[in-house]
């Protein structure tokens, strides 16, 4: 497993949760526009096929490789949901 793959999967999934409604919200206090949006959600397209890129590339099967890839999705969804619900609950007096 490549470390530097996991850190573009986690940041290419908090992209995706600040470029949500949700997290327009909580995030950004309703100041994106629905362009910006969608510019951060392709950004995060691309850092994900990126990580994608370098975790078929790291040693071992190929195969291999993109099923660990999937299964680690889970958890870095997981992680930039909870982050920000964290942030929200912060946010709350």
């Amino acid at each position: 497993m490549n470390w530097i793959s996991v850190l573009c999967g986690q940041s290419a999934m908090l992209m995706f949760v600040a470029a949500s409604h949700r997290g327009n919200r909580v995030f950004w206090h309703d100041r994106l526009t629905a362009a910006r949006r969608r510019i951060l959600k392709s950004c995060a397209a691309v850092v994900l096929l990126f990580s994608l890129a370098l975790q078929t590339l790291s040693d071992g099967t190929v195969i291999l490789n993109m099923i660990e890839w999937i299964l680690l999705a889970g958890p870095e969804i997981m992680i930039a949901t909870l982050a920000c619900s964290l942030r929200e609950r912060l946010a709350r007096p």
